[in-house]
């Protein structure tokens, strides 16, 4: 059973990578403000756009106010965000009330992730057979893993470059590797140090060389990487239903959900 500490660790998380991601970047924008934090891109990349709150709602009210709170806010930076929110940050814990509430609002439901942690990987289970894991390095590498998030998220390739093919987000705290097939790009991840932890994001792989292992065997490349040069064993993520058993079978455990919903329209 998920313990607080890794609750707000999860959360915490979920705010520094976001920001992370984020600050780099042209146009970025950042604000904490009323208990509420907007982080935003200034690029068409909406996962990377979110409003969220910074503590968790005392009670429905308090959540009322600050979910119309961030649409004030987030609405003033001209690009598509999803408001996001711990499950275990809602009134009591009852993700069934805030969705209610939220909906009244005029939000709907969009995406969720699984906040998951982990303080070592298990051994690999097998080996990922015909890929060329590179590291992400150049503007070849760049380019190729932010299509791959563009396509797996059904956003534009330009959005996807504005913001992952950004040379600022691939400093020495970025680790990340694209797997090829021959000359094709299929998988790729990145492990970023988020203070102190490696936060693993942009894992996906291509729909026809899906159940292959190869999400497993790109996320476990920067992973190593990760803690051949900086030695940080603990490690984070924010899962989609999709990876989830993936992750599970490398020794992450779930710890709390984050819903994700497209705000009211203006």
């Amino acid at each position: 059973m998920p313990v607080p500490i890794e609750i707000e660790e999860s959360n915490a998380q979920f705010l520094a990578a976001w920001m992370h991601f984020s600050q780099g970047l042209p146009g970025h924008r950042i604000e904490h403000t009323d208990g509420v934090t907007v982080v935003l891109s200034g690029t068409d990349m909406v996962l990377l756009n979110t409003a969220t709150l910074s503590s968790p709602a005392t009670d429905l009210q308090d959540l009322e106010r600050r979910a119309l709170r961030a649409v004030e806010l987030a609405r003033t930076g001209g690009v598509p965000w999803l408001f996001a929110l711990s499950d275990s940050w809602s009134p009591g814990g009852d993700a069934g009330a805030t969705a209610e509430l939220l909906a009244r609002l005029g939000f709907t439901p969009a995406v969720s992730l699984m906040g998951m942690v982990a303080d070592a990987i298990t051994p690999s289970r097998r080996p990922a057979a015909g890929l060329d894991l590179r590291r992400v390095a150049d503007a070849e590498t760049r380019a190729a893993i932010a299509d791959l998030n563009s396509a797996a998220y059904s956003v534009p390739i330009p959005a996807g470059r504005a913001s992952v093919a950004h040379e600022a987000l691939w400093n020495d705290r970025a680790f990340g590797r694209v797997g090829y097939v021959g000359d094709q790009p299929v998988c790729s991840a990145a492990t970023f140090i988020v203070e102190k932890i490696r936060y693993v994001g942009f894992v996906v792989t291509a729909a026809e060389h899906r159940r292959k292992g190869y999400a497993e065997a790109v996320m476990r490349s920067c992973l190593d990487d990760a803690l051949s040069e900086t030695g940080v064993t603990r490690t984070v993520l924010h899962a989609t239903e999709m990876g989830r058993p993936v992750y599970e079978g490398m020794g992450y455990r779930a710890v709390t959900r984050f819903a994700f919903y497209t705000p009211p329209q203006a």
